[in-house]
């Protein structure tokens, strides 16, 4: 999903699967939202009036969600009605297909919450208060980690929802790597973590996968993904079958931007596919630069098309 344009209702889609066809898409969507992709739907944050829903973008099905406000209990404590700053926002389940769904959320970077359907509140997640840069459900558990290489599990359905509980940490011998990009992901029914390496002109950009060892603790590294390719970026990573779409490269991963807003790369260059054999990155868009975060969206629901 590429950033907004003059029409602020009209959102474009770049299909990687179709040569790079753009799809245009009227969406009801106030000017300055936020948006984060989740399983084919869109989590809105307005910042016009504070609103927060979950969107499908095509059947124009909208879920109203609690008030982000009451995130911030500082916030509301000094009168004010300033927004949380949020990251990431990842669903358990597609509420088309099922009732029994959750929406966990990244905010003001160190924190998780949640919200049930049906929620009238966000629930928050217990400390440990870590810099969360990603999450991911996996397994009926969500997981988060943090910049510097450590798990937490939280099972928001279990008798404890609001615990985190660090289950894995950066290995010894991987300790360089810390205090860069971590990201979730499942490949071939595994959890994994998606080192990238910073964006600096004199190091050549890199990815590096493991494999959680739960038993062990220990990280063995990924370094063939197969037939499958996996797309990071501002949104909940997606792993895909590149044989079941077409011009979609295998063993490979797709990314784009997704430093925090403030400190996008003002030409847009930090997108690309990198290649995990040979490691060379080779452009996925290229028609103009995108000063705004563009997202990662697959769209889930049969009968609906762009």
């Amino acid at each position: 999903m590429l950033p907004a344009k003059e029409d602020i209702h009209v959102r474009e889609f770049y299909d990687i699967s179709m040569e790079g066809q753009i799809h245009r898409l009227d969406l009801p969507v106030p000017r300055g939202s936020k948006i984060f992709p989740t399983l084919g739907w869109l989590v809105v944050v307005s910042d016009m009036n504070a609103d927060m829903f979950m969107l499908h973008p095509f059947s124009r099905r909208t879920i109203k969600l609690p008030s982000p406000i009451s995130l911030n209990e500082q916030l509301l404590e000094n009168g004010d009605t300033w927004l949380p700053f949020f990251l990431k926002a990842v669903l358990s389940a597609d509420p088309c297909l099922s009732s029994d769904w959750v929406l966990m959320i990244i905010y003001e970077i160190a924190k998780l919450a949640f919200v049930r359907n049906g929620d009238k509140a966000w629930t928050g997640i217990d400390p440990p208060h870590l810099n969360f840069l990603d999450i991911y459900y996996y397994e009926r558990k969500f997981y988060g980690v943090s910049c510097q290489g450590i798990i937490v599990a939280c099972d928001v359905q279990g008798p404890n929802p609001t615990a985190g509980h660090v289950i894995s940490r950066l290995p010894t011998s991987l300790k360089a790597l810390g205090g860069s990009m971590f990201y979730l992901a499942e490949w071939c029914g595994k959890l994994v973590v998606i080192h990238r390496s910073i964006n600096v002109p004199s190091i050549p950009k890199s990815f590096r996968i493991f494999e959680i060892d739960f038993a062990q603790g220990n990280w063995v590294e990924v370094t063939h993904l197969g037939n499958k390719a996996i797309l990071l970026g501002f949104n909940p990573s997606i792993t895909v079958d590149a044989l079941e779409f077409r011009k979609c490269k295998p063993n490979c991963v797709y990314f784009t931007d997704d430093t925090h807003e403030g400190r996008v790369d003002p030409d847009g260059r930090d997108m690309g596919i990198y290649n995990m054999v040979d490691r060379n990155v080779e452009p996925h868009f290229v028609e103009e630069s995108c000063s705004i975060i563009p997202r990662w969206l697959q769209p889930r629901y049969e009968g609906y098309t762009l």
